[in-house]
């Protein structure tokens, strides 16, 4: 099993993650289904992604759940994401089967 993890200094708001996602999901290109979203900070400029599981439950109910792109090499957000935002790390407990 693996973790997505955000670095938001690398993000530029392309919003190319969002978009891959919903491909994923339902073969058309809508952010407002991903199981993510990139959010700009108004006040200082900076851009973030929030995955599924930081999202508010009020947004939850409006996304489909991230499923880690099931079936695929990799997440498609990871292998879309231009600046190498989003990456896929082990889980600690994938990372101790595979020792074994």
């Amino acid at each position: 099993m693996s973790k997505l993890t955000v670095d938001n200094n690398k993000c530029t708001g392309c919003r190319a993650c969002e978009i891959a996602c919903s491909y994923h999901h339902k073969k058309v290109f809508n952010p407002k289904i991903a199981s993510l979203e990139v959010q700009r900070n108004e006040v200082d400029g900076t851009m973030s992604v929030m995955l599924y599981r930081q999202l508010p439950q009020e947004i939850k109910r409006l996304r489909l759940p991230c499923d880690a792109c099931i079936g695929e090499p990799q997440p498609f957000c990871v292998k879309y994401c231009p600046t190498g935002a989003i990456t896929v790390k082990p889980s600690k407990r994938y990372q101790a089967n595979e020792r074994k």
